[in-house]
């Protein structure tokens, strides 16, 4: 198995979109908070939230930590549990909402780093939760009580990315089959820089019996640091039956270089 790295140089344009839900006509944007904060400084983003349903709508605001595992599902904690967990660090204006139909507000996310410069060795994370809540009058006996339904949440992820932080490194540690099903294949990479990393990784295969090339269509995900992604191809149903040489690419981002490495397989 050979391992190439290529150099490359690219301009990209990012465009953020609200996360909307269809069902209820509920929205949160932005999605994502980015900071960028060095020891001891704060800062404070705003999250427009809308209700465009015909009903009022209560909402809570809470914090969680959360990971992604080996295959891009999220994995969730509570707050402050992880290491790589911003969540002590953050507040917010209100932990309760409430709209009218129509109507939308504004929450206000603040995120203030401790002096000490430990806390910015490396970059940390956290999950904030806007979740709709329904109360509803229970039967009045002796008193009137409120029961309360979880209904839907919208996340908005919180990244802290110190501005000392700009590794940028990721490697590709094999190709091997999966045992999920026949000619499928898992692309193993790790994220060893400093940074989050948004990938892009494909496979590119050329038929040892006549030479000719396929180039499966790239998936893109993201890395966090230290962690190692499974990316799952499934080789076309007409591919003819044979041995391939194959090139797997991962590909990091913007000012970074392709690695590669070379592997063989057969299609049954």
């Amino acid at each position: 198995m050979r391992r190439y790295c290529f150099p490359i140089v690219f301009a990209a344009l990012l465009f953020c979109l609200p996360f909307l839900s269809v069902a209820q006509n509920l929205g949160a944007y932005p999605t994502t908070l980015d900071f960028k904060l060095g020891a001891g400084q704060g800062e404070s983003q705003v999250i427009n939230i809308s209700n465009g349903s015909n009903k009022k709508v209560q909402f809570r605001v809470y914090l969680n930590d959360w990971v992604r595992d080996s295959t891009g599902g999220h994995i969730y904690y509570r707050a402050d549990t992880l290491s790589r967990s911003c969540s002590k660090w953050v507040t917010f204006d209100k932990n309760f909402l409430e709209l009218e139909p129509g109507q939308f507000s504004q929450l206000t996310v603040k995120l203030q780093m401790p002096e000490d410069p430990n806390a910015v060795k490396e970059m940390k994370w956290a999950m904030l939760f806007i979740e709709t809540v329904e109360e509803a009058n229970a039967a009045k006996a002796a008193s009137t009580q409120a029961s309360v339904r979880n209904l839907l949440r919208l996340g908005v992820h919180i990244y802290q990315t110190p501005p000392t932080l700009s590794s940028k490194e990721v490697k590709v540690l094999d190709l091997v089959p999966s045992k999920e099903a026949v000619n499928t294949y898992n692309l193993i990479c790790q994220n060893t820089g400093d940074v989050m990393l948004e990938c892009k990784s494909y496979l590119e295969l050329s038929s040892l019996a006549d030479g000719a090339k396929t180039k499966l269509d790239p998936i893109e995900y993201p890395m966090f640091p230290g962690q190692k992604r499974y990316v799952t191809f499934e080789l076309p149903k007409n591919l003819a039956k044979g041995k391939y040489s194959v090139l797997a690419v991962a590909d990091g981002g913007e000012d970074m270089s392709l690695e590669a490495i070379e592997s063989q397989v057969e299609v049954k």
